[in-house]
């Protein structure tokens, strides 16, 4: 019976070691996984926020806001060969309410075609002439659909012209090559 009792004791010791160890185990596994999940976490918010940071977001101040790095920059390009373009400057400012709810902002934008030397000013002058209430149109519906946060950066500027070229050349040319190689912005006023 002694020896009943000592088996029995030995056994509850073996058990309790046993779940002792298996206890040191999880905990072990479950501090690594712990682990691996915040410095996974860390490090995707950094990549994360070095992909997003990209550019600098113009600040808002006062009642006002003009964008001139964005037109310094775009003047500056090199790219355009001033013998092969000319400018076209007659299309109105739009004024528009951009798409933020409850607040009273407008935008105003002035914009200026960049035109490839191929169409004279002529036929330019006469077809912007026909079309430019479909231009304004299309201006007014698209700055309406942006938010302002939409329009900060540089690279959201850049991106907004060139989506507008793209617009234009297809509502002035739709089935000929274009001949708007871009847009610069004239004024560009956030009140």
């Amino acid at each position: 019976m002694a020896d009943d009792k000592e088996n029995q004791d030995d056994e509850k010791v073996e058990k309790n070691t046993a779940s002792e160890q298996s206890s040191a185990k999880i905990g072990i596994v479950t501090w690594a996984i712990l682990t691996v999940i915040v410095v996974s976490c860390s490090g995707s918010g950094f990549v994360l926020g070095r992909l997003f940071a990209g550019g600098s977001a113009t600040e808002t101040s006062g009642n006002s806001q003009e964008v001139t790095q964005t037109e310094e920059v775009i003047q500056n390009d090199p790219e355009t060969d001033p013998k092969e373009t000319w400018y076209y400057n007659e299309l109105e400012s739009v004024v528009v309410n951009p798409q933020e709810p409850g607040a009273t902002r407008y935008v105003r934008v002035g914009l200026i075609l960049e035109v490839s030397s191929e169409l004279t000013e002529e036929e330019a002058n006469e077809l912007f002439k026909t079309k430019k209430p479909l231009l304004i149109n299309w201006l007014n519906i698209y700055f309406k659909s942006l938010t302002l946060d939409e329009m900060s950066s540089d690279r959201d500027m850049q991106r907004i012209l060139s989506q507008i070229c793209d617009a234009f050349n297809e509502i002035l040319f739709p089935d000929a090559k274009p001949q708007i190689k871009r847009i610069l912005v004239r004024e560009f006023n956030i009140q």
